[in-house]
């Protein structure tokens, strides 16, 4: 049989002054690393809300540049306008409005029908 080593309070005790300074560099090593993570959570935390105030930005100047089209439209300015990439795109919008239109129309309809239909089957 093999002979077990005893373990003495010296062994003991290199064996915890060992295993605290692995543990005391470890610390270190990730308070480091947490340091860096934080600075960079940070630069990403600013970039993140730069880029989402100039998603805002975008949605403000296009929202202008709807109410501008809308206006053209809805005053049906389109027959007056000189340039005529802006009276195409007048007619374009034009079209795209009656077609939406008609789209309406039709979801309402099929609504009518399934409302009918669901009707009969309730009185059978």
């Amino acid at each position: 049989m093999a002979k077990s080593k005893k373990v003495t309070q010296k062994d003991l005790k290199e064996l915890f002054e060992n295993t605290k300074k692995r543990l005391q560099a470890i610390g270190k090593e990730t308070g480091i690393w947490i340091k860096k993570g934080e600075v960079e959570l940070s630069r990403l935390s600013k970039m993140g809300k730069l880029e989402i105030d100039t998603v805002n930005l975008n949605i403000k100047k296009d929202q202008i540049l709807k109410d501008i089209g809308k206006r053209i439209v809805d005053q049906n300015l389109a027959d007056n306008i000189d340039d005529p990439a802006l009276k195409a795109l007048a007619k374009k919008a034009q079209d795209v409005i009656s077609e939406s239109k008609k789209k309406k129309r039709e979801i309402t309809q099929i609504g009518k029908k399934f409302l009918k239909s669901g009707k009969k089957k309730d009185k059978k």
